[in-house]
């Protein structure tokens, strides 16, 4: 029995603007005392009329563009109507005739998800339930909310993860949301049927999944669900049937919530307090003008320096991590690239990094003495030189940890260890790999200030 999943995901992303989507309420909600950043406006009261977040539509084209998508010049606003506690004013003012961004595509190892739309739409409030009770919290009503809505086009849980953190990736690049899954700054709801030999499954969407292990295993409940109806109903046509499913996260499975709606039972219509938007060409092409250089053009770049997929990825998954590499790197030397990148991947990669504090010029001077201090030497350096502001040749020099490369003060101290271990030196004769104890000697009669590979060299040739 062949069974091909057909998976699409919609994908919430709170803006992190300082003000609400249609009001001067202050957006921020988490962990903020209950309903203590509401207004006549986002409350939804008679007579309070809605005014767009001019930074959120535009940020809302940004993240289009950086998806590959067209962005529609003229848009409007329209009402969702739907009843829900937390929905306070009965209508939800979001867009689905023209969205400010359609027709994108993300690569995803190789295969292209097509990407329906980006729209702008005002986030609901939140039900809290307590001791029995269901309270509401407004303080997250009418915060700027995007919703990307892929096509169907994802066929694994794995896929789906992937798909996910590349939205959040980007995001995070254009520095528009912190998208934090687990803050449910971004949020996402699968839907998913099955073809099963050419008949189609009922359409399920999920509801109310908070991670991205979350996502993977409710996608894959849901397709072993799907797969043991189907064989028990014997199914032998297609079924048109859309039901919501929520998510428990504790029982690991998905429950019926209710039948799917579709548009019509929305009553969409056009908002009329909201007079129509244009964004000119002009307009775009400056919003255009303002993306950052995105991941993908990242990775190429770092994997053109010669650098591995897994140092380019590593550099790249992040942008500020990468910043900090390209402050650092100017140039396209790869064993410079190579040995910032150990440092940053190394030592640094424990601390939270100000780029701010970083200074070049240590990572070079370093780099330009490397031969003369050790590799454990160079990492602490390279800490204790970020945090306290000083060049770490300074630190090197106060603390002698730069290595003796001086033949005749090491030739001294290589005779004193060989008269002092004599049979470590019989073993030699006998074993030449046995030299390491040697060398380890003679680093400690220099209380390790020797340059390991010149006193190596030093003792092989007076013991041969």
């Amino acid at each position: 029995m062949t069974i091909t999943p057909i998976i699409g995901l919609e994908v919430h992303i709170e803006l992190k603007t300082k003000s609400k989507m249609f009001c001067g309420c202050d957006a921020s909600h988490f962990h903020v005392d209950p309903n203590t950043h509401t207004c006549p406006v986002c409350l939804g009261l008679p007579g309070a009329l809605p005014v767009p977040n001019k930074v959120a539509c535009e940020w809302c084209i940004k993240l289009g563009l950086a998806l590959g998508c067209s962005i529609n010049q003229d848009s409007f606003f329209e009402r969702k109507n739907y009843f829900y506690p937390d929905l306070a004013k009965g209508y939800q003012i979001t867009q689905l005739q023209k969205p400010f961004a359609i027709n994108g595509k993300l690569n995803i190892d190789g295969h292209e998800i097509r990407i329906n739309r980006a729209h702008m739409e005002e986030d609901t409030g939140k039900s809290v339930h307590l001791n029995g009770e269901t309270l509401l919290d407004f303080n997250r009503c009418g915060v700027p909310l995007v919703e990307i809505v892929s096509e169907p086009d994802i066929v694994s849980p794995e896929e789906a993860k992937k798909y996910l953190l590349k939205i959040q990736q980007i995001v995070r690049y254009l520095g528009i949301s912190d998208a934090d899954i687990e803050k449910g700054s971004m949020r996402c709801e699968p839907t998913i049927n099955l073809n099963i030999e050419g008949n189609f499954t009922p359409l399920v969407e999920i509801k109310n999944v908070a991670s991205l292990t979350g996502v993977m295993t409710a996608i894959q409940y849901e397709i072993d669900r799907q797969t043991e109806q189907y064989q028990q109903d014997n199914i032998t046509k297609n079924s048109t049937n859309k039901t919501t499913r929520g998510w428990d996260a504790d029982k690991n499975q998905t429950f019926l919530q209710r039948e799917k709606e579709g548009s019509a039972d929305y009553r969409y219509f056009p908002e009329p307090d909201i007079p129509p938007i244009n964004f000119t060409p002009k307009q775009i092409a400056e919003i255009k003008s303002t993306l950052p250089e995105m991941p993908d053009a990242k990775l190429a770049k770092y994997k053109s320096l010669g650098l591995s997929d897994y140092d380019a990825h590593l550099l790249s998954e992040d942008s500020k991590f990468s910043s900090i590499f390209d402050k650092i790197v100017t140039n396209s030397d790869f064993v410079y690239a190579k040995f910032v990148t150990n440092l940053l991947i190394g030592p640094l990669k424990t601390i939270s990094l100000d780029i701010k504090k970083i200074n070049p010029d240590f990572f070079k001077n370093l780099f330009d003495n490397k031969d003369k201090l050790s590799s454990t030497a160079i990492k602490q350096l390279i800490l204790d030189s970020y945090n306290n502001g000083q060049d770490p040749l300074i630190l090197a020099k106060q603390q002698n940890l730069f290595q003796v490369s001086d033949t005749n003060a090491l030739e001294e101290i290589a005779k004193k260890v060989i008269a002092n271990n004599p049979k470590a030196v019989a073993d030699y004769q006998k074993n030449p790999l046995s030299i390491g104890f040697l060398v380890g000697q003679l680093m400690r009669e220099s209380q390790g200030s020797a340059n390991p590979i010149l006193a190596k060299e030093i003792i092989q040739k007076l013991l041969n």
